[in-house]
């Protein structure tokens, strides 16, 4: 997985924590419905996703994921959507993570230790 650390403190989403943009493969499916589907992540923190996908997810709408963090370490997790933007080719959705269990946070943490350790400590310490 390519991370690389944003220098955004804190966005639209309302998440503080440090984020890593990424692309990592993501499965999703809707809290009512039976069909999954396939997208990619722009960007992950501790506390929430911002998926690119092909499909518009409204705002409040609640998504259960299975999140592709490396090679053989995935993630099963449940994220309500807080915004979505259209572009030309996309959708944009930033989802905050519920009820996301302190082992699922730090393997999201580790693994972007263990990918930009170098680039992590530094911003860590720069208090961000």
């Amino acid at each position: 997985m390519n991370l690389k650390q944003s220098s955004r403190q804190q966005s639209d989403d309302g998440r503080y924590f440090p984020r890593w943009e990424v692309a990592n493969k993501i499965t999703y499916k809707h809290e009512r419905g039976v069909n999954f589907h396939e997208c990619v992540s722009r960007d992950i923190s501790n506390t929430g996703v911002c998926l690119r996908t092909y499909e518009k997810i409204q705002p409040q709408e609640k998504l259960l994921m299975t999140i592709e963090l490396s090679d053989g370490a995935s993630i099963q997790v449940q994220g309500r959507a807080l915004w979505e933007k259209h572009d030309a080719k996309d959708f944009l959705v930033g989802l905050r993570f519920e009820d996301i269990s302190e082992k699922i946070q730090e393997m999201i943490f580790n693994c972007a230790f263990e990918c930009q350790k170098g680039q992590f400590q530094e911003k860590w310490y720069e208090g961000v």
